[in-house]
């Protein structure tokens, strides 16, 4: 059960549009997926996330296109390796992350 500061917390972060892509973006129960193994990884390459999910390398790509367009990833790039993270620069984001997974 969340604290009246955690709930707080939250609230402050909320902007109304925002909120709402953000959710809109984890409705796909892939890019949630992602969304979560991110939460709980540092980084993890596009043919890791594929293996993960069993879906092909172009649809996991497609995905994390979706939720770099919302913000909430940032590439890194490897030699010829792309690899993802969440940004630490998205309060919604990160909120989702420290409270929920």
């Amino acid at each position: 059960m969340l604290t009246d500061k955690q709930i707080t917390k939250i609230r402050k972060t909320f902007n109304g549009t925002d909120q709402r892509a953000i959710f809109k973006i984890l409705g796909d129960t892939n890019r949630y997926h992602i969304f979560e193994m991110l939460g709980k990884q540092p980084r993890v390459a596009v043919s890791d996330i594929a293996k993960v999910l069993k879906i092909s390398v172009p649809l996991a790509s497609q995905h994390l296109k979706i939720l770099e367009q919302g913000d909430m990833l940032q590439k890194e790039k490897q030699g010829q390796k792309v690899y993802y993270k969440l940004r630490t620069d998205n309060q919604i984001a990160e909120s989702i992350t420290e409270e929920v997974i």
